[in-house]
């Protein structure tokens, strides 16, 4: 805050009779008033109303201006001679200056000032989400598949030329050895290695960058397009009509090789109804990319499930250590823009930074996560899901081990449900057997108590769902691996009814008729 001080004005003149008269008045520096309209105030409150009439305050704004002015320099000069003395003994507070900067460039420069209103993200969610409930949502998908088309075009094209590149890469590498020791020395080939990996860099790195470029303007031109398509509508007072109710999200997915559904009753008072799937099918299919194929209703129910309380997550099993994602799905999501979130790069580089300061280490190497932990991704460009749950399991990339209710990984589980209860995620889909592939060491006995374990706990953890508050999960799918036996999927099939109970309908007779009466 600003010094000040208080001064007293003092003025001598001659009165109206023409007596001498004295005034003072006081004046707080630093003043950056008007000081004509100073002196008419010191005319009407200090002198005889008559010399209002004399003009008395054009002589007086001589003198007060004069004063004024001295009196401000004098303060000024004064306080800079202050703060250069407490800067040169070290008596100055530098965060208390740093802050009084930023409050008077808020306060000033419209570029730094805190922005009030609605921010462009929020213009943009807002108006997609009035556009996918109007007529105009065919539209929209249509055009989101043409830009995922040129993406998955240039992919294809890098791919192409980055395989063709290896293929004469290695045929000169094969050259080279053939004439080691007759016209080719170990260094030769070490140089051939190391110039071939450049050249092998800065192709994919020229790529990526025409990528992120292509990216960056899709998304522009097509957030640009969604707020004028609302604008235009909006000045033509046309209403725009809502489409009908999403049907589930679930429907279009690829054919799984196996599936079967239920439907049960939980909670020990208040009963809740749930839709339980359990379904053979590799974890990419829940997360291959959005426009990928022919189908259009895929993109239909992810437009309309995008900004609604009836999302879609699924987990999906990441070993320990720094944050990371499935390398597949990384794929699957680069095959096309992100309009509405971080790519997913940018998004693993914020947690991992979040998570190195939670620790109070900056190194990338600080912040590990272990087993149970998880993290979220948000995605608009992926079939199947709004939200991934990574759940930090090493067991997939180790031998079958048995597990209990207090394990890691399962209190992991509860707690991803607690957090899709909270955040309006209705739809999850969870590893019935906590892995994603089968492989030789998972017997079938252990298949049974490891899928029996996840059930009931499963169970518990939706009925203490109720408990909590917020979204009801419609429906849980229970994902065994793609590569699963028949006969051990519809073993574990039939220990859902069991583990659930669920309810068959029960048929009454009337006794009447079973004693012949009409």
């Amino acid at each position: 805050m600003e010094p000040n001080k208080t001064v007293q004005f003092v003025y001598n003149f001659q009165n109206y009779d023409g007596q001498p008269s004295r005034i003072e008045y006081p004046i707080t520096l630093p003043y950056r008033g008007d000081i004509r309209e100073l002196s008419y105030e010191v005319v009407a409150k200090q002198m005889d109303p008559i010399m209002k009439m004399l003009d008395a305050h054009e002589e007086l704004y001589k003198h007060l201006r004069i004063f004024v002015d001295k009196e401000n320099q004098d303060f000024f000069c004064n306080r800079d001679e202050d703060l250069l003395n407490k800067a040169r003994n070290g008596q100055t507070d530098i965060d208390q200056l740093i802050r009084e900067a930023e409050k008077h460039y808020k306060e000033e420069v419209i570029e730094y000032a805190e922005k009030i209103g609605p921010t462009d993200e929020d213009i943009f969610a807002q108006s997609f989400h009035r556009l996918v409930h109007s007529p105009l949502l065919p539209e929209i998908l249509i055009k989101e598949k043409a830009y995922a088309k040129t993406i998955s075009e240039m992919i294809v094209r890098m791919d192409k030329e980055i395989a063709s590149l290896n293929d004469r890469q290695a045929v000169e590498m094969e050259n080279k050895i053939e004439q080691l020791d007759v016209s080719t020395t170990s260094e030769d080939i070490n140089n051939l290695l190391s110039q071939q990996y450049s050249t092998q860099n800065m192709i994919r790195q020229r790529w990526e960058s025409e990528l992120e470029a292509r990216k960056g303007h899709q998304k522009n031109e097509y957030k640009n397009w969604i707020i004028g398509q609302v604008g235009e509508t909006l000045c033509s007072s046309s209403t725009l009509t809502a489409v009908g109710n999403r049907s589930s999200m679930f429907v279009s997915m690829q054919t799984p090789s196996m599936e079967e559904s239920f439907t049960i009753h939980l909670g020990s008072q208040l009963k809740h109804m749930h839709n339980i799937r359990i379904l053979s099918a590799d974890i990419n299919d829940l997360c291959s990319p959005l426009h990928s194929g022919d189908e259009s209703i895929t993109g239909l129910n992810m437009a309309l499930g995008l900004y609604s309380s009836s999302l879609c997550g699924i987990v999906v099993l990441t070993p320990s250590g720094s944050v990371q994602a499935n390398s597949k799905i990384i794929k699957n999501f680069q095959m096309s823009t992100e309009f509405h979130f971080d790519e997913i790069n940018a998004q693993i580089d914020k947690i991992q930074t979040e998570l190195s300061k939670s620790t109070g280490s900056p190194s990338k190497h600080a912040g590990k996560l272990k087993s149970g932990d998880f993290f979220i991704t948000r995605h608009s460009n992926l079939s199947q899901t709004h939200i991934i749950f990574h759940l930090i399991s090493d067991e997939p990339f180790n031998s079958p081990d048995e597990i209990n209710s207090r394990h890691p990984v399962i209190l992991g589980l509860r707690n991803i449900l607690k957090t899709a209860s909270k955040h309006d995620v209705t739809v999850l889909t969870i590893p019935a057997l906590l892995r994603h592939e089968m492989s030789e060491d998972m017997t079938v006995p252990w298949c049974i108590r490891r899928a029996e374990l996840v059930f009931k706990c499963a169970k518990g953890f939706m009925i203490e769902s109720a408990t909590w508050g917020g979204a009801e999960l419609s429906t849980l799918q229970l994902l065994l691996p793609r590569d699963i036996s028949e006969d051990l999927f519809n073993t574990l099939v039939s220990m859902v009814p069991h583990v659930f109970r669920v309810a068959n309908p029960k048929i009454f007779q009337d006794s009447a008729n079973d004693s012949g009466m009409p």
